[in-house]
């Protein structure tokens, strides 16, 4: 049974989630999606896993169903809305699974949550930990949906799909991210491109990291090993890994799991 419910951030922005298998006594799996998104891209891995684990799928702040009214929408202060739910649910160990942003976000969480935090896991992210975000793609990104919204906006979540995506797919992930309050959007890409790069963050976490992507998108493979990351590929060139192959994905979580829950 799933039961959705809302914690106060720490700036009392309202942060809406969903909890199934409350009773379970194993780590929780905390699901973070990416910029624009929402926890409704993670339902074939919350229908998955929910009998085994208990499963937290979280809308980030100013994302579908959380409240608006925040000042920055930091990396930080997202990590924050994750230590809110769990604070709330009273989960002394977690697994974290971020898509994208959200692999930004887990790892700021895991940082702040210390031993509460068993493992995180990646979902077509981690790609450029080296990088200064202040200079990259996301600042480039900021600029461009900062000066012409609509149609930056319509670009950049286009890239997102690969040509085998499914028109049912593509529409209902899209319509959702292009829905999403223009401050929030604008905001959580510069809170992106403000961001300290994540090399050392993730590196020097020193619990078991896993990252899953598509095949074929640009990365720096080298990074992400020399983090420590364990890095597997999906066959797929689609952004939305878990939602392009989500067998595929689901078999790579459970393996994973199973190693950071024995």
């Amino acid at each position: 049974m799933t039961v959705s419910r809302k914690a106060e951030s720490f700036d009392g922005v309202q942060i809406a989630y969903d909890v199934s298998n409350h009773e379970a006594e194993l780590p929780a799996v905390v699901f973070i999606h990416g910029w624009t998104c929402n926890r409704t891209h993670w339902r074939e891995q919350v229908a998955e896993f929910s009998d085994r684990f208990r499963v937290i799928a979280i809308d980030l702040a100013g994302h579908s169903e959380s409240g608006l009214g925040r000042t920055e929408y930091t990396m930080s202060s997202f990590a924050r809305d994750v230590e809110a739910v769990l604070d709330k649910e009273n989960v002394s160990r977690a697994v974290l699974v971020g898509h994208s942003m959200g692999g930004m976000v887990i790892l700021h969480a895991a940082r702040r949550l210390g031993e509460r935090v068993v493992g995180v896991i990646g979902a077509d992210t981690f790609k450029f930990l080296r990088d200064n975000p202040g200079t990259g793609k996301q600042f480039e990104q900021w600029q461009y949906i900062a000066s012409d919204y609509k149609e930056a906006m319509q670009s950049v979540v286009s890239n997102m799909f690969s040509e085998t995506t499914s028109e049912e797919l593509r529409n209902s992930i899209s319509s959702g991210m292009i829905a999403v309050d223009s401050e929030v959007a604008i905001g959580a890409m510069k809170g992106m491109a403000d961001d300290e790069p994540l090399f050392e963050m993730a590196r020097d976490l020193n619990i078991p990291k896993f990252t899953f992507n598509a095949s074929g998108r640009p990365m720096d493979e080298s990074a992400v090993k020399e983090a420590g990351i364990d890095l597997r590929f999906l066959p797929t060139t689609g952004h939305f890994v878990m939602n392009e192959d989500p067998d595929g994905f689901n078999q790579l979580l459970s393996e994973a799991l199973e190693q950071m829950t024995d």
